[in-house]
């Protein structure tokens, strides 16, 4: 079996490394765990992932066309920084940290770990470039790190495809527009995202999912409508914009994909107009009504049409970076990993919770809500460079009431 990834990248894959030139395209996952178990233990555990995961032993470099490559890297560790905290600690200030220092892509691996060692619990943080990964493939590759680190052995994965090669869509063969390719050099400016976090409780949780399935629609779009409502209640400027909420979509489903790490995600637009008469309720409904038909292999070779126009076919980086500049101006994202897919004991240790995706937007203002249901309890995040205080208490606030409404009444949210 092959087990040394090299190729050229896939459309989304370059979309998302030219991005990175102009702002981070770094996100991260944190697991709050119960247990704690000694950091060598942890150190071998993280080895034995990488050996199962062949994007966890990559860079990007350019080919002799002005490709951008994924290369195998020989002899290679993750990195892992080790912080020895009290009970109360705050892990999301560990998150603020990555997030704030860039990857080089020319440099392996694109996957950072923290370790926050408490007296009785363990926080793993893991950090990656979008370029060769998405929230998934940090919830899986958390699962096999607690698997090795409790001594099972994870069995070593083919290498990650783009999902180009899947749809079996034609490789990038450049004309040379240029005389000279434009060298990109990754932008260096000091960011400085802020994370908060919060875990809705169990019931709450419950509720709201037999709610959404009695209203039609689904948690995300519950999600979706009160962070709509809470935003533009607490952000002044944004109480009459036309609101654009974006959601990544995972593409392992449609392409019937496994648990390796990777690229494997679509995103879809929402727009929303301020129309007060809509009910928290209507608001879920259209959230869910604009994700329709997201979930197929037709919409990911469509979705992917867009790039590949735009970043195959030619070698003008300058070009593609301008165009994809343009391409995601959105005022909110909702980045819904649904919940965790598998068993939460891993004998002296438990997940007890998983929190993200925290993903820098890039732009500003933008909030990024990341979900992600453990246990039966859902669990929020808010990263931006300019967050809205208080924005996860309000969307708590606002979900715990609207799943205890009765059908039909009209939104008490203004």
């Amino acid at each position: 079996m092959k087990r040394q990834q090299n190729r050229t990248l896939g459309a989304f894959e370059k979309a998302f490394w030219l991005l990175d030139q102009i702002d981070s395209k770094d996100f991260a996952l944190a697991a709050d765990i119960s247990g704690t178990l000694p950091i060598e233990k942890w150190r071998n555990a993280l080895d034995m992932a990488q050996k199962r995961h062949p994007n966890l032993s990559v860079k990007v470099t350019l080919d002799e066309l002005s490709r951008p490559v994924l290369q195998h890297v020989e002899g290679i560790t993750i990195p892992l920084r080790v912080v020895h905290a009290e009970q109360d600690y705050r892990w999301e200030q560990e998150v603020e940290k990555e997030l704030s220092v860039r990857f080089n892509t020319e440099e392996a691996p694109l996957l950072r770990v923290v370790l926050v060692q408490k007296p009785e619990r363990t926080v793993l943080i893991l950090v990656a470039n979008h370029t060769v990964a998405d929230g998934s493939s940090l919830s899986f590759l958390t699962r096999d790190i607690l698997l090795a680190v409790t001594g099972k052995q994870p069995e070593p994965m083919e290498p990650q495809v783009s999902n180009d090669q899947t749809l079996n869509l034609p490789d990038d063969v450049p004309a040379q527009t240029t005389d000279e390719v434009l060298e990109l050099k990754m932008k260096t400016d000091i960011v400085q995202p802020l994370v908060s976090s919060i875990r809705i409780s169990e019931k709450i949780t419950r509720n709201l999912l037999e709610k959404a399935r009695q209203e039609n629609t689904t948690v995300h779009g519950a999600i979706c409508a009160a962070v709509l409502l809470a935003s533009r209640q607490m952000r002044k400027e944004w109480d009459d914009a036309r609101m654009e909420l974006v959601s990544p979509v995972c593409t392992r489903g449609p392409l019937n994909l496994d648990d390796n790490f990777g690229l494997n995600i679509t995103t879809q637009s929402v727009f929303f107009e301020k129309q007060p008469e809509l009910t928290f309720w209507d608001l879920a409904r259209l959230a869910k009504a604009g994700l329709d038909g997201t979930n197929s292999p037709e919409y990911v070779n469509g979705y992917l049409s867009f790039f590949r126009d735009t970043v195959f076919g030619h070698n003008d980086m300058q070009q593609m970076i301008d165009v994809l500049k343009t391409a995601f101006n959105h005022h909110i994202m909702v980045t819904n990993l649904v919940k965790v897919r598998y068993q939460t004991d891993f004998g002296p240790l438990k997940l007890e919770a998983l929190y993200g995706p925290m993903v820098r937007s890039g732009k500003g203002m933008e909030q990024t809500i990341g979900a992600l249901t453990t246990n039966g309890a859902l669990c929020l995040t808010n990263t931006s460079d300019n967050p809205i205080p208080g924005l996860l208490a309000e969307i708590e606030r606002m979900l715990r009431e609207a799943s205890q409404l009765k059908s039909h009444t009209a939104c008490p949210f203004g």
